[in-house]
């Protein structure tokens, strides 16, 4: 079997483990993202509106946001079509914002593995992600970094690039082919003396389960180590744990 979104073999139906996970995240953060909006509606907030914005006092892509009108348009014509297939009670009126959002959200997060089992599943994935890329534009979301920790091989000098928000998936070193979870592999790189590693605040406070507050605390208050935005996660979790 391969999986229904990126086509990788895969032992289970529909998408596979990683895929699954990435369309979660993505919809689960889309009403936080319509609620953060709305600090960034007026242009001078984020110095980054375009000239048009300016011109009317009002960052347009945050507002469209903040109202939730395209995604709960888009999120209720997938209900709709997820309900009719499933012979659900046809989905009434829901309002563009609040709690109608959220009610949405939930809806499509409880019925998601079925979801994506069905021959629409990439188009249903690819609006969630783009969704999910207007609302992190609006509130100056960008791209994030790519993360990487080095190899604890002793004779590997290479770096492995993970995801902090998929602990359990399995990566490879490209250089020396030893494979671990992520949970294993950041494991046995604290343990290695040698290999210090450097995370950005982001990926520490998800890999710890805090909050980005509580770990910039802990850098301000230790002196941590850091290069450029990536701050040594040996010496935070050493500090946390004393």
């Amino acid at each position: 079997m391969s999986c229904s979104l990126c086509n990788k073999f895969d032992d289970v139906d529909g998408a596979c483990r990683r895929c699954t996970s990435q369309v979660r995240s993505h919809l689960s953060q889309l009403p936080d993202l319509s609620h953060e909006a709305a600090n960034f509606i007026a242009p001078g907030r984020s110095g980054a509106g375009t000239a048009t914005e300016r011109s009317i006092g009002v960052n347009v892509t945050a507002l469209d946001c903040a109202m939730g009108i395209d995604t709960i348009r888009i999120l209720h014509s997938w209900e709709s079509v997820v309900r009719s297939e499933r012979q659900l009670t046809p989905p009434a009126f829901i309002s563009p914002v609040g709690d109608g959002l959220v009610a949405s959200v939930s809806f499509h997060l409880t019925h998601l593995d079925w979801s994506l089992c069905q021959g629409w599943a990439p188009d249903f994935a690819r609006e969630i992600f783009q969704l999910n890329a207007r609302g992190r534009a609006a509130t100056q979301q960008f791209q994030e970094q790519v993360r990487r920790i080095p190899c604890p091989t002793d004779d590997c000098n290479k770096f492995v690039v993970i995801d902090v928000e998929n602990l359990h998936e399995e990566v490879e070193c490209r250089n020396c082919r030893q494979r671990w979870t992520i949970l294993r592999l950041v494991a046995l790189a604290m343990n290695n003396p040698n290999k210090a590693f450097f995370l950005d605040v982001e990926a520490i406070g998800l890999w710890l389960g805090m909050t980005k507050r509580a770990v910039y605390s802990i850098i301000k208050n230790h002196n941590i180590s850091r290069r450029g935005n990536l701050y040594d996660l040996g010496a935070i979790v050493k500090t946390r744990s004393a």
